[in-house]
């Protein structure tokens, strides 16, 4: 676990560093934002590399990582010898949060580097781990930016990379072996999550003057909301694997894998990767939720961005309770911070694409609410200011990113009607019953207070409002003809839309009426209605890609949606549990059956993280270790003595030859271990996804080329192949054996030198 202490070192190292910065940025937030000044450090000192190695003025190397590290050090200095009396005041009146600030990131780090220990294997099926470590490794051998694509020599990643970047960084700076920096990534990622959360939640609870050791206890179960909890489909796992229900009931359940019951040998279910259903709720698509996704271990673009969005949720927060006019002239003395803030913001389009517009919708929402709120006789035109100040922030996070873009051809074709089967509300509740339960009780508890002077008027544009998406697909459906039925769907999307009407009604009347005097209700709201709103859209439009459906859309928001919704959840919880006050026998009884309710709940969302873990790490029976090649070490030592020899040997990235092979398979093993671009990695459901318009690829020529290079007799035909694509390596090891012959070993002998050779590999270089 040394590597674990010397991750916890730097970053604590650069979290110190960004104090002095976060004191500024976040100014109006109780806690100063001071949860967040690690995730702020790492991506500030990521971007700035990004955008220098991009530029080629400096080279993606430890020392330009240092130099960079330098710079933000001497600026922290000066900014804190100004602000030394702020800062000293701020720490000594705030000791009980830094503390327990720090007490969650170090528990948090901790136990899932122990949790990622126990099952610590990159291997190549049941997830994207190849992946995500070809991309994390290829960017280590990148000199300069855009990263080579390791699977596709010639090329540049063409995907969201941004968040392998920032682990990569982090990954040279402190020397670690890319092997172990994926485990400690992932524990990483969890404990900045989980600071995050935390503090945004605290912070919502301090600012309706909530009490230190509440906002401590509800921040902590914000990071249980958020990080721990599962669905409801562990419930469904535990009564099946104990024999519960017949044929008949499981068949309406639904859920794919859930028909014959069985009798489990153990306390937990135990038939193969029964944990993986509750990703797969909803029939033929992907519905995964944090828990899932670390429990999996794939350090996938999603997962890295989880502390990137809460950055982006503080920096919201933060805006929406400023005291300041809102508008250009407010942007004019706050123009460098708030530059920092879009290009926290902006972040999220090359970390996670599909982010990005979801948290422009929240912080510009937070935007107008303040600029509403804190609108005068003077500036009776302050939706100018609000406006203009939008404008600015969706360029600006295009802008900062700008040559990400230029370089990306994306792989969606546009935005279509989904015509498919509506999401069975059964299905619905497995997934969301926890977080509705608490929304809908929190918006049923603002009634009272939001809609006292309600209006007709604002009852018919809010209700325009929330039923212009399914309008606007009707239209496009009777445009375009079919079978849908467009009042079926309205009726199956009926509750959802009454109550994302409630809650923009709410919202509206409460900032109309002035009544923002708790600043974290409206806040709340935005979350409350942005999640849901996100799970709206799922039902009516999707995101066309190469599976022409709506699996990836509903994955891709369905995943930010929980985030939303644990937040606004926890905070909620907290609401309640203060303004819920009864004195009648029939409130009492009423509230202790709510309450009761609520924690069956939920027990029920914890069968999942407590049986989950224990049957992925097989009873954490194995020697722990965070070495994600131990496997291959001990499986096939000769690859992984070739392998080592690649990665400590050869420099930069030349490119090396290898079998080609179908996706999920071992094939692109050496690419994927080394970084190095090879002339066709895992192509079908990876490349082509990626590419889907790609017309010099030639994908099919490649591995007819690949195929000529391991069996063609006619050596001025491999020799030209090898000079075609800019060969360096030729990598012969077990599965080049088993697929073109064992004598393939000796085939390059006689025109190309032997650089690495044992009784299991051979590495060729050509002369």
């Amino acid at each position: 676990m040394v590597h674990v202490f010397i991750w916890w070192l730097l970053v604590q190292l650069l979290g110190i560093i960004a104090l002095p910065f976060t004191s500024i940025l976040f100014r109006n937030l109780p806690d100063r934002g001071y949860a967040f000044g690690k995730a702020l450090a790492i991506l500030i000192v990521s971007f700035i590399l990004w955008l220098a190695a991009y530029a080629h003025i400096l080279p993606n190397s430890r020392w330009a990582i240092i130099l960079i590290i330098a710079l933000l050090t001497v600026g922290s200095i000066i900014l804190f010898i100004r602000r030394r009396h702020e800062i000293a005041s701020f720490i000594s009146e705030n000791r009980g949060v830094i503390i327990a600030t720090e007490a969650i990131f170090l528990l948090s780090f901790v136990l899932f580097a122990v949790v990622r220990a126990y099952n610590p294997e990159i291997l190549h099926t049941g997830g994207e781990k190849y992946m995500d470590f070809a991309f994390l490794n290829a960017i280590l051998r990148s000199e300069y930016f855009p990263p080579h694509d390791p699977w596709l020599s010639g090329y540049h990643l063409n995907n969201y990379y941004f968040g392998h970047l920032i682990m990569a960084t982090l990954t040279k700076l402190t020397g670690t072996a890319s092997s172990v920096s994926f485990n400690i990534s992932l524990a990483l990622i969890f404990a900045l999550a989980a600071t995050g959360v935390f503090s945004i939640v605290y912070n919502l609870v301090r600012l309706i003057r909530g009490g230190f050791k509440a906002a401590l206890g509800f921040g902590v179960v914000a990071v249980g909301f958020l990080l721990i909890l599962g669905n409801l489909e562990g419930v469904l796992e535990l009564f099946y694997g104990h024999g519960l229900g017949g044929e008949g009931f499981w068949g309406w359940v639904g859920i794919n894998g859930l028909d014959s019951p069985y009798n489990s040998g153990h306390w937990y279910p135990d038939q193969f990767w029964w944990w993986w259903r509750a990703s797969r709720v909803i029939p033929s698509v992907i519905d995964e939720f944090p828990f899932f996704s670390f429990l999996l271990g794939d350090l996938h673009a999603h997962l890295m961005s989880s502390p990137f969005v809460l950055l982006s949720l503080a920096f919201s927060l933060n805006i929406l309770i400023s005291k300041e006019p809102i508008g250009l002239a407010w942007l004019k003395r706050n123009l460098l911070p708030f530059a920092v803030m879009i290009v926290c913001l902006g972040s999220l389009g090359p970390i996670h694409t599909w982010d990005l517009p979801i948290y422009i919708f929240v912080f510009i929402g937070a935007i107008l609410i303040q600029a509403y709120y804190r609108r005068d006789a003077a500036t009776r035109c302050w939706w100018k200011g609000w406006g203009a100040l939008s404008f600015i922030t969706v360029v600006g996070v295009f802008l900062f990113y700008l040559p990400f873009y230029l370089d990306l051809q994306s792989p969606a074709s546009g935005v279509l009607p989904w015509r498919g089967p509506n999401t069975r509300p059964f299905h619905y509740f497995i997934i969301w019953g926890l977080f509705l339960f608490i929304g809908i009780s929190f918006v049923l508890s603002q009634v009272r207070s939001g809609l006292k002077s309600v209006s007709w008027h604002n009852v018919s544009l809010v209700s325009l409002a929330v039923l212009s998406p399914w309008i606007v697909w009707a239209i496009v459906v009777l445009a375009t003809g079919g079978e849908s039925s467009i009042w079926g769907k309205l009726g199956h999307l009926a509750p959802l839309l009454i109550l994302l009407a409630l809650i923009l009604l709410i919202a509206v009347q409460k900032v109309k009426e002035a009544e923002v005097v708790e600043p974290s209700v409206p806040f709340a709201l935005l979350l409350f209605f942005t999640g849901l709103l996100l799970t709206l859209g799922c039902e009516i439009f999707y995101i066309d890609d190469f599976w022409h459906s709506r699996m990836n859309t509903v994955f891709r928001f369905y995943y930010q949606s929980w985030a939303l919704l644990a937040v606004g959840s926890a905070f909620a919880l907290y609401y309640l549990h203060r303004h819920w006050q009864v004195s009648s026998i029939a409130g009492r009884v009423a509230r202790a059956s709510w309450w009761g309710f609520l924690a069956l709940l939920i027990l029920c969302s914890s069968v999942y993280p407590i049986a989950a873990p224990w049957s992925r790490t097989n009873a954490f029976s194995a020697s722990p270790t965070l070495n994600g090649l131990n496997l291959l070490e001990r499986s096939n030592p000769s690859e992984a003595e070739a392998i080592a020899w690649l990665n400590s040997d050869v420099q930069n990235a030349p490119v090396i030859v290898e079998a080609p092979g179908s996706s999920y398979t071992q094939y692109g093993r050496v690419s994927t271990h080394t970084g190095l671009p090879t002339i066709l990695g895992w192509e079908e459901v990876h490349e082509r996804v990626w590419r889907p318009r790609c017309s010099d690829c030639n994908f099919s020529g490649r591995r007819e080329d690949v195929d000529q290079i391991y069996e063609s007799d006619d050596l001025d035909q491999v020799e030209a192949l090898l000079e075609k694509y800019g060969v360096t390596y030729v990598y012969v090891g077990r599965l080049e054996a088993e697929k073109y012959g064992a004598e393939v070993f000796q085939r390059f002998g006689s025109f190309m030198d032997v650089a690495f050779e044992n009784e299991g590999a051979t590495i060729y270089e050509v002369r």
